[in-house]
């Protein structure tokens, strides 16, 4: 090593150089708990905020499944009506057909047979 290196390092560990290395030795070594708890509360923070996230998240899909499945259950219930009606009406339909293609089919046992109760044919009033 050359003299000016010497020099140099002699005036800082005789100038308080060694005196500042010694302080931040002893800072750091008393310093690591709490570094460590900081760290360990940034965590346990991150985590915290993560599960609360993730469990808004868990609530409002559950709630959007709860929602879907009673949409699900109304539609099932409107089919099964629908699908009763459909019978019927595919019944009538049939029973109609039968008595157009009667061969004694009178024009007016036919419209007694389409008349429903409110007194329409089809729909329209005689």
């Amino acid at each position: 090593m050359s003299a000016d290196v010497w020099a140099l390092l002699a005036a800082a560990v005789g100038g308080g150089g060694l005196a500042s290395v010694v302080g931040t030795l002893i800072t750091g070594a008393m310093g690591r708990p709490k570094t460590r708890a900081d760290a360990v509360a940034l965590l346990t923070d991150s985590a915290l905020k993560q599960v609360n996230e993730l469990q808004e998240r868990t609530a409002e899909a559950e709630r959007e499944a709860m929602a879907a499945r009673a949409e699900a259950a109304e539609t099932r219930r409107q089919m099964r009506e629908l699908s009763g009606e459909i019978d019927a009406a595919v019944a009538t339909l049939r029973s109609w057909r039968a008595a157009i293609l009667a061969p004694r089919a009178d024009l007016d046992q036919l419209r007694a047979m389409v008349r429903d109760p409110g007194g329409t044919v089809n729909g329209r009033r005689l």
